[in-house]
């Protein structure tokens, strides 16, 4: 090397390749362009006071090349460390692999979390400075790395680019407004961005873990990010003349605060993955710009990190010795076949594991219901039973909690207290998943919520549960908590019910001989048969609506609901031999598991094989959940 310490391009390359030159020591050859740099993607450049260039186009050509490949170079020391240490013998620690963005890869500038984690742990790192959450799970190299490597734990950061938009954070904001606080200025596109960023997070973490079921996934929140005139924060904000460095920084604060919501709530709905919360953690003198702290503070990010590798190392140990002893004793009980017309049902012992959310289940199926309360009318159907025995099928199988109640088990009191259970039991990150087959009605609409003079019903054994309950119903649960509805019946467009429903499309009513549907006669003589009863349970939730609709404006409902009903309320279900109409459609469909994309795809793909006379509804009350959004259908 020259005695000024200026090296050549060539011994810049061999000291790449030499795997006992640390990093640190690199460093001083590199700068970063941040002109050219993009969010979470550096673009580095050679130090013209420490690597000699040659003034040729070969030797800018030779530069720019080893420039380009920096990401690949950094990528390969890795490998070679990581390869070093696990082919040593004396190490004994848990295998990671890692895919991140530049919080784990930023080459040779910055002392990383990655870099940092590699001191300690072995860690095969696939992560790339700029590399996006969708081009993550696209290529899903992690996939392979895992199997190859026998990891234990994924260590996962990405989401870093939809936080700014992908460097295009100014189409988010409005303009500087004085009367406006800091969430205000955020356009909802901006929220648009983070659910799709946190519904590939739930696609890349259902992904691993069907592969890999005992596998555990860490990934991170960003800390709060702290404006400082540079190309993703500031500027952009000082575009729409938000200038004032206090209310800059208040903005990063929501935008850093709604990413680390949604991963909370992935981490409440996933058995195995950890979220580790950063905010707070990197103080405001040990950032090296914008987006990126320094070696101080990455170190600081990376002990949270490696506080929860030692947790999950140790549980894994200590599952390790108790797996002869569980092994010897493992139950040799059997499951019976499908449910009976009692109220049945524990999950599937490989399907739920002990962390994690909770799935409980309620099949609802009536073949006929009670002469004595339906004015000598007992509404006979072929397959609403078969329907409910497939759907707790289905539940059980994918490790629900899951009861069935059919025909004269479906009382109204057995159902509202199976529905009452699960509302006192759930809490945030579990799910209800309800399915109910049989006749709809309609009753007189009571408190005038309805545009149409009707209140929606289903057709219970000794008589009909009103929408209007169900909504009373739905607010008893937890925030937080899932609740999926299939109704397969006539009228069930809204039958969740909604507060301040939205009109529907006008759809001509097709009567036939197999409707799921009481007929107009038989629910006059029914309700006046049955007026007191029903009048009084109007009167009643006349003023329990009115308790809930104050709720729902001061508080809104804090559970997220979400209806795939069969048909639109002014529209008929048909029954079948086999399986209701939709019920078949759906079962079809889900094809055994296979159907792999979202409910509004699901919805979509299950109207496509019905006739034009039957449109399913897909129907949601309560807060938005990207999370629930994202899943695949009956999703734990």
């Amino acid at each position: 090397m020259p005695s000024n310490g200026v090296i050549t391009l060539e011994e810049l390359n061999r000291r790449l390749a030499d795997p006992s030159v640390s990093d640190e020591e690199l460093s001083r050859y590199f700068n970063v362009d941040q002109e050219r740099s993009g969010p979470f993607s550096p673009v580095l450049t050679l130090n013209s006071n420490t690597v000699s260039i040659p003034p040729t186009a070969e030797g800018t050509a030779r530069s720019a090349a080893l420039l380009n490949s920096a990401n690949f170079i950094a990528r390969l020391r890795r490998h070679v460390a990581f390869n070093a240490r696990v082919g040593e013998g004396s190490y004994h620690g848990p295998i990671l692999v890692s895919e991140g963005d530049s919080w784990f890869q930023y080459p040779f500038k910055l002392t990383d979390v990655i870099d940092d984690l590699m001191q300690k742990y072995a860690v095969f790192s696939l992560d790339a400075a700029g590399d996006t959450l969708s081009n993550m799970f696209r290529e899903a190299e992690y996939m392979e790395a895992i199997a190859s490597t026998g990891a234990s734990i994924l260590l996962f950061s990405g989401g870093g680019n939809d936080i700014v938009a992908g460097g295009n954070l100014s189409a988010h904001l409005f303009d500087f407004d004085p009367a406006k606080s800091p969430a205000a200025h955020l356009r909802p596109s901006f929220n648009v961005v983070l659910d799709e960023a946190i519904g590939i997070y739930s696609k890349l973490v259902r992904q691993v873990a069907q592969k890999f079921p005992s596998l555990h996934i860490i990934c991170h929140g960003y800390d709060y990010t702290i404006p400082a005139n540079g190309p993703w924060l500031g500027k952009p904000m000082a575009s729409r003349d938000i200038t004032d460095l206090a209310l800059q920084k208040a903005i990063a604060q929501v935008m850093v605060d709604r990413f680390n919501e949604r991963l909370s709530l992935l981490q409440s709905s996933s058995a195995r993955l950890h979220y580790i919360d950063c905010r707070g953690t990197v103080p405001a003198g040990e950032w090296y710009d914008e987006l990126h702290p320094t070696n101080v503070g990455y170190r600081k990010v990376a002990n949270k990190f490696a506080a929860k590798v030692e947790e999950l190392s140790q549980r894994a140990r200590t599952v390790d010795r108790r797996a002869n002893k569980a092994r010897a004793t493992v139950s040799k009980e059997t499951s019976s076949r499908g449910p009976t017309s009692q109220a049945l049902g524990t999950a599937s012992r490989s399907a739920k594991t002990k962390e994690g959310p909770t799935g409980r289940s309620l099949h609802i199926g009536l073949n006929a219901v009670d002469p004595a309360h339906y004015a000598g009318w007992s509404g006979p159907l072929n397959a609403c039973e078969f329907d409910s025995q497939d759907m707790y099928e289905i539940a059980d199988g994918l490790g629900y909690v899951a009861t069935a109640l059919l025909t004269a088990k479906a009382t109204r009191e057995n159902v509202t207290a199976e529905i009452e259970r699960a509302a006192q039991d759930l809490v945030a990150g579990d799910i209800f998943f309800i399915s109910y087959s049989g006749h709809g009605g309609q009753l007189p609409d009571f408190n005038g919520d309805e545009d149409d003079a009707v209140d929606e019903t289903w057709c219970l054994y000794n008589g009909q549960l009103v929408d209007d309950e169900l909504y009373t119903y739905w607010s008893k649960f937890k925030p937080g908590v899932r609740v999926l509805v299939l109704s397969d019946s006539c009228h069930s467009g809204t039958i969740t019910k909604n507060i301040a429903p939205g009109g529907l499309a006008e759809l001509a009513v097709v009567w036939v001989p197999l409707a799921r549907a009481m007929p107009s006669d038989v629910a006059a003589r029914t309700f006046r048969q049955n007026r007191d009863f029903y009048s009084a349970l109007g009167s009643s939730l006349d003023k329990l609506e009115a308790r809930v609709v104050s709720r729902a404006i001061d508080t809104p409902i804090s559970c997220s609901v979400r209806l795939i009903s069969g048909c639109q309320d002014n529209q008929v279900s048909l029954d079948g031999p086999g399986n209701g109409a939709f019920t078949a459609a759906l079962i079809n469909v889900w094809d055994h598991g296979r159907f792999n994309r979202d409910y509004k795809a699901f919805h979509a793909a299950i109207g496509r094989k019905l006739p034009d006379t039957q449109s399913p509804n897909l129907w949601s009350i309560g807060p938005s959940n990207p999370v629930f959004d994202a899943q695949t259908p009956f999703a734990i």
